[in-house]
């Protein structure tokens, strides 16, 4: 969900590679237990949680299961939510990636930004990042974004996105708003972006 709830993925998973990306000022890269105190200050927070499940911070023991369920995503599914790690300084900034949401929904845009971010474009260039990744790294048909109601800079970004309005819902045990957008109506913007497996580099219609 983007920026509304929290998913608690649950099972075992394999050791697993997953491609790395990079934009203009961000790079994506699987999260590791290391970076434990570096999103402790993002969900500790009580402004970054407003919108986000309860609306409460998170304990450092919360943030640590909700860790462990984004490391092991990617190798339940192949995806899931990148650590954002500014180029400028290497900090983790939040996360933003994709996860499996209902099957009304199907995969769902999610994002979480550090407060001191906000306001620069990170949330709309990472967005725009797993969006393209989606549409043509995964062959997705479309990609939902779900956001409560009142969550009014959350529903910005979505549109920014080129997100269309569907219907309001109660999803993952909360009111919110369900946007979406499907490949056939999705356009690269021409910014850069690369995506890296393992030792092989992808550049995809890139500019620097």
């Amino acid at each position: 969900m983007a920026a509304a709830t929290l998913h608690t993925d649950a099972g075992a998973s394999a050791p697993f590679i997953a491609d790395r990306v990079e934009t203009a000022r961000l790079r994506f890269r699987m999260f590791t237990p290391d970076d434990l105190d570096a999103l402790c200050e993002s969900t500790s927070d009580p402004e970054v949680m407003r919108y986000i499940g309860h609306g409460l911070p998170l304990s450092r023991e919360e943030t640590w299961a909700n860790l462990a369920n984004l490391i092991s995503a990617f190798g339940r599914r192949g995806f899931g939510r990148w650590a954002l790690e500014k180029k400028a300084g290497g900090r983790i900034v939040g996360y933003c990636g994709l996860s499996m949401g209902l099957a009304e929904v199907g995969v769902e845009l999610a994002y979480m930004l550090a407060r001191s971010e906000w306001g620069t474009g990170l949330a709309t260039e990472a967005g725009r990042a797993c969006l393209r990744y989606g549409f043509e790294r995964l062959d997705l048909e479309s990609i939902a974004g779900l956001t409560m109601h009142d969550n009014q800079r959350s529903r910005r970004v979505l549109e920014r996105l080129g997100m269309k309005y569907v219907r309001a819902a109660r999803f993952h045990g909360f009111d919110c708003v369900w946007y979406s957008i499907a490949r056939r109506d999705w356009s690269d913007d021409g910014s850069f972006y690369r995506v890296i497996q393992g030792s092989r580099q992808m550049t995809v219609g890139s500019r620097q």
